[in-house]
C-alpha cells in the first residue's frame, strides 16, 4: 500500500498539480490532505482537484486547516445573523460552488486509520498547535503530543518537513527531512510523529510524504518527495 500524505497547498495550483501527478506515477493507492487547501490564490481549483481525487475513489480523507475557516467570532455577531447569513450565501452558490462548499464544510479535523493519525496542526490540538524540531527538546511538550499519538502521527502546519521520534528510553529525537539519506526513514517499533512539509510554500521547495506499508511490517518507511523542485 501506497499513502501519498499532503499538506499547506495554500491554493497552489501548479504545484498541487505536480504533487497529483508524482504520486500518480509512484502508484499511489490513497491521498490525505492534511488541510490549508483552500487559503491562496487558486484555492477553488485546488478544492476542485481535491474533489476529482475523491470522485475516482483517491481521497482518504481531507481535513480542515486553521486557514480554511474563518472565524466568525471575531465580528462579535450573534448566531443569528451568522446563521442568516449563511443560508442566503448557500441560496446564491451554483451546483460547483455548492459542491466545495460542502466539501469543506463536512472536513473533519483528525483522521485515523488504523496505528495513523492525520491532523493539521499536532495530535493535541489538531488544528492550530505548532511543532518545530527545536521542540525536541522540551521533554513535556513532546511526552504530550506522543502520548496523543497511536503509533504515527502526520501532520503540517509549520511548512517545516522532518521527523520527530519517540525512542526507547523515553527521549526524544528529531530528524530534518534534509538530512535523511534519501529522503526515507523507517516505520519501525518507535512512535513517530511525521511533519509532511508544504506542497504551496513559496518560500521552501514544495514536498510531501508517500507512506509504503504492508500489513507484514517488513520494510515500512516514509519518503519525503519533491515534485516541483
Amino acid at each position: 500500500m501506497k499513502l501519498a500524505v499532503v499538506s499547506d497547498v495554500h491554493g497552489n495550483l501548479e504545484a498541487f498539480k505536480a504533487v497529483l501527478a508524482d504520486a500518480e506515477a509512484l502508484g499511489v493507492d490513497k491521498i490525505v490532505s492534511l488541510g490549508d487547501l483552500a487559503c491562496g490564490p487558486n484555492a477553488y481549483e485546488c478544492v476542485d482537484l481535491a474533489l476529482e481525487q475523491r470522485d475516482k475513489g483517491k481521497l482518504g480523507a481531507c481535513l480542515l486547516g486553521n486557514g480554511d475557516v474563518l472565524d466568525t467570532s471575531q465580528f462579535n455577531l450573534p448566531d443569528e445573523a451568522v446563521y442568516w447569513s449563511r443560508e442566503r450565501r448557500e441560496a446564491a452558490l451554483t451546483p460547483q460552488e455548492a459542491k466545495r462548499w460542502n466539501f469543506l464544510g463536512e472536513a473533519p479535523r483528525v483522521w485515523q486509520e488504523g496505528q495513523f493519525l492525520f491532523v493539521h496542526g499536532s495530535p493535541r490540538n489538531p488544528r492550530d498547535e505548532y511543532v518545530y524540531g527545536d521542540d525536541a527538546f522540551d521533554a513535556d511538550k513532546m511526552s504530550a503530543l506522543f502520548d496523543a499519538t497511536p503509533r504515527y502521527c502526520f501532520q503540517g502546519h509549520t511548512h517545516v518537513p522532518g521527523v520527530f521520534v519517540e525512542e526507547t528510553n523515553k527521549t526524544y529525537s528529531y530528524y530534518s527531512a534534509a538530512e535523511l539519506e534519501g529522503g526515507v526513514f523507517p516505520l519501525d517499533e518507535r512512535k513517530l510523529m511525521v511533519n509532511v512539509g508544504a506542497v504551496g510554500d513559496s518560500r521552501e521547495p514544495s514536498c510531501y510524504v508517500v507512506v509504503y506499508y504492508e500489513e507484514s511490517g517488513v520494510d515500512d518507511k516514509i519518503e519525503f518527495r519533491y515534485p516541483a523542485s
